[in-house]
């Protein structure tokens, strides 16, 4: 009898740890679908990336009019090169200095309500793909600027009030070079045109 005992615990030792296997198995399918599920947007260009080679493209719009000519924005909806990603009322700016891809924006499309803002998109979306950062006890009162720096990325996060009382709030993407490139030419226009309003 204390074989068959013996033989009875060995099997039940054997399907627990195959159930337990199985277990940890299916959990770990679990955790790698869920992180795949909130991989940050495939935002289609490439920094450094030509002009004429992201107009071929099928996101590809008209360019803003912009105070500079060797700057072009070109404006598309979130949604449209995101769609996984429930960036409602989200728009992503493409931003060439002569005719090279230097940076990414993300920006809440808010009116006077502030709707956008107050659903915390651009927040939970910078938070979930590139850091968490303290928020206070309400996230919707939060007003500031986080800067992230990442391996060959740079990344600000903006929520502030403008006098009109709507919130201005944007992701801004680029690489450390391409930010510098960036920042160098408005440097150079900003000394322009203070040198011709004298």
């Amino acid at each position: 009898m204390t074989h068959f005992l013996l033989i009875i615990k060995k099997l039940i030792n054997f399907k627990y740890n195959n159930f337990m296997k199985l277990l940890i198995k299916s959990f770990l399918i679990v955790i790698f679908l869920i992180n795949h599920a909130y991989s940050a947007c495939d935002l289609i260009a490439e920094f450094g990336e030509k002009k004429e080679v992201f107009e071929k493209r099928e996101i590809a719009t008209r360019p803003f009019p912009m105070e500079y000519s060797e700057l072009d924005v070109y404006p598309v909806l979130a949604n449209d090169v995101c769609p996984n990603q429930k960036l409602n009322d989200v728009g992503i700016e493409y931003r060439f200095l002569n005719d090279e891809l230097v940076a990414i924006n993300f920006v809440a499309l808010n009116d006077d309500r502030n709707l956008v803002t107050e659903k915390l998109t651009l927040m939970n979306y910078v938070k979930k793909n590139y850091q968490k950062f303290d928020t206070g006890n309400n996230p919707n009162s939060y007003e500031g600027v986080e800067v992230i720096e990442k391996t060959n990325l740079f990344i600000v996060y903006q929520r502030l009030t403008d006098d009109d009382g709507i919130k201005n709030e944007q992701i801004y993407i680029s690489t450390p070079k391409l930010d510098e490139k960036l920042s160098k030419f408005y440097a150079k226009k900003e000394i322009e045109d203070l040198k011709n309003s004298q």
